[in-house]
């Protein structure tokens, strides 16, 4: 959970999604604050999944971001970064985040470009897009992009909007979109796929 006061949407719709795929299956919803390594091996999950944010990331102290990028560049288990769990994946690896275009005068987020509904995107059908047609159409809503590629990742999805729209590590099972697909529907049913490649990933793997 990567909102600021713990009661934002992202983590609450990943979760709901989670339960209609893997019904039975426990999930544990943390707060960034209180994650870190040793909270991981207490928990032992199968899989970590890193929720959008709440407020631009000027908003988060280092200080309480130390635990989660920890976790992000050392956990064993495959991690997925989802919208701002994306960006906050690029900052854990060194790249920059900022927003993708102003469109008027404003502070954070106000007058700022937004990427809200279903859009397209091109992928290079690898990895948690396997089995996928190359064009996808998944919700976004964010302002915010990753600006370069980190260091030892490779760029899974693009479009014209977002250049880097998805993202993978090049040897650890770290994976991360700009979109949302947990927020999928029977006209657009391609997210749930992509969430089902994730869980089917494995440490060894």
């Amino acid at each position: 959970d990567n909102t600021v006061d713990g009661q934002g949407i992202s983590p609450r719709e990943i979760k709901a999604a989670l339960e209609e795929l893997r019904p039975g299956t426990p999930v544990v919803v943390e707060h960034f604050k209180d994650v870190s390594l040793d909270r991981i091996e207490e928990v032992s999950p199968s899989h970590i999944i890193l929720s959008g944010q709440s407020h631009p990331w000027t908003e988060y102290t280092p200080a309480s971001l130390a635990g989660v990028f920890e976790v992000i560049r050392e956990a064993e288990q495959p991690v997925l970064g989802i919208c701002g769990g994306h960006q906050q994946i690029a900052l854990a690896y060194g790249s920059t985040v900022g927003l993708m275009k102003r469109l008027t005068p404003g502070e954070g987020y106000e007058g700022a470009l937004r990427e809200r509904g279903f859009f397209d995107v091109e992928t290079e059908g690898e990895g948690i897009f396997e089995g996928l047609p190359r064009t996808l159409s998944v919700w976004h809503s964010h302002c915010d992009e990753v600006k370069e590629l980190p260091a030892d990742f490779e760029l899974t999805a693009s479009n014209e909007t977002c250049r880097i729209q998805a993202m993978q590590h090049i040897s650890r099972p770290v994976f991360s979109v700009q979109f949302h697909p947990e927020l999928f529907d029977a006209e657009h049913p391609q997210g749930r796929r992509i969430i089902e490649n994730f869980l089917d990933r494995t440490t060894e793997d």
